[in-house]
């Protein structure tokens, strides 16, 4: 017994090694938090470009209510498609953009400002439809506007989101939603 307490004692003060045993608790959780981070950084940099390409397809749904048809060369108005491609052309940061990115465009009630719910429809990947189907009304002139988009982009490793307080759906898909208001200029 008193060889088996004098090596346990020597074993005890032995500080061989210990920057490596301290390496080996550590590195996994440093890890794992730079990844978070890294990760956590992408998602937000997708939110940022997808506000700013909202911003710019906004001016041009604000000014330009009408486009020229490439086929027939007549004006007519803008759909939400017209508006899901010019915010798709702007961004490059979400993946298949032109089948995840939904738009919904509403005038709001300007006597009692009511706005719609706060839940925004996404695409349902499985089967690519929208439940409820969103509007797309653009108004008429002085009409108070509100338009929300709502695109899903994947996570890079099914650890990350930590922090972030974004709807996730079946697919594990995350719902990156932007929204502005706007007043239908006089044409």
């Amino acid at each position: 017994m008193t060889g088996l307490c004098k090596l346990i004692t020597r074993f005890a003060r032995d500080e061989r090694a210990t920057a490596t045993m301290e390496f080996v608790i550590m590195f996994p959780v440093v890890i794992t938090l730079f990844i978070a981070v890294f990760e956590n950084g992408v998602i937000l940099t997708r939110q940022v470009l997808l506000e700013r390409s909202l911003d710019e397809a906004v001016r041009l749904l604000r000014l330009a209510r009408t486009i020229t048809d490439a086929e027939t060369g007549q004006p007519r108005a803008l759909t939400a498609a017209d508006i899901s491609e010019a915010i798709c052309d702007n961004t490059g940061a979400i993946p298949d953009c032109d089948t995840v990115l939904v738009v919904d465009l509403r005038v709001i009630d300007t006597t009692t400002y009511a706005l719609p719910a706060a839940d925004v429809s996404c695409v349902d990947r499985r089967d690519l439809t929208i439940q409820p189907a969103n509007e797309f009304r653009q108004g008429q002139n002085n009409d108070l506007v509100v338009i929300r988009v709502c695109a899903i982009v994947d996570r890079l490793l099914p650890f990350s989101g930590f922090g972030l307080n974004l709807v996730r759906d079946d697919t594990g898909g995350l719902h990156i939603v932007a929204s502005s208001v706007f007043v239908n200029e006089p044409q």
